[in-house]
């Protein structure tokens, strides 16, 4: 099920973040949603996950799990599946099994992997390329795509554009509370064409 955006509005005060935001996200694809710090990547991922509500505007979306780290996790009766996640991450790592012995980036390879295996309709992840190390970051890229192949619909939030150009069918740029799409197949990805899209330049 596509996630649809409409006209979504959010303002903080007297400061509007979202000016009308509209988009699909499709199934079977990862897009990228990347813009400015407090352009309204966050603030747009939790009204998607309904985690807040929008001032006007509506979104269309299925089961959704949003990740924006590991205390975001719906841990309860989980039990299972953060054991899977530890002894993936072992056996990936060859580190300590003991949750408590992990470092953040470890913390958060565990999340992730937690977050994959509850395998939503829609999966929403805040940055998730921060803190991971080179082994850890090429596993989460691989997973991304095998998870949209699987029918899921994926959209990151990130500063990471090599990870961007990696891994996004689509790109969403945030800018002034608007957005501006392109996708592979009307364009081809790389880092100077995002850069573009951050400098206001990007048609």
């Amino acid at each position: 099920m596509d996630v649809e955006c409409t006209e979504v509005r959010k303002s903080y005060g007297t400061t509007e973040v979202l000016r009308g935001f509209s988009a699909t996200f499709r199934t079977g694809r990862v897009a990228a949603l990347v813009g400015s710090n407090g352009a309204g990547k966050t603030t747009l991922l939790r009204i998607i996950a309904r985690l807040q509500f929008p001032d006007s505007g509506s979104v269309s979306a299925g089961r959704i799990l949003f990740y924006g780290g590991f205390e975001t996790l719906p841990l309860r009766g989980r039990v299972n599946s953060l054991r899977k996640a530890l002894g993936l991450w072992t056996a990936a790592s060859g580190g300590s099994a003991s949750l408590g012995r992990l470092s953040r980036g470890q913390l958060h390879a565990v999340g992730l992997e937690i977050a994959l295996d509850l395998d939503p309709d829609v999966l929403l992840l805040d940055e998730p390329w921060t803190a991971l190390d080179p082994e850890a970051r090429d596993r989460l890229t691989a997973r991304l795509r095998q998870t949209a192949a699987n029918g899921r619909v994926v959209i990151c939030s990130t500063h990471d554009l090599d990870e961007v150009v990696r891994v996004a069918d689509d790109v969403i740029y945030l800018r002034d509370g608007l957005a501006v799409a392109t996708s592979r197949e009307d364009a081809t990805l790389d880092r100077e064409q995002i850069l573009a899209g951050f400098r206001g330049s990007f048609q």
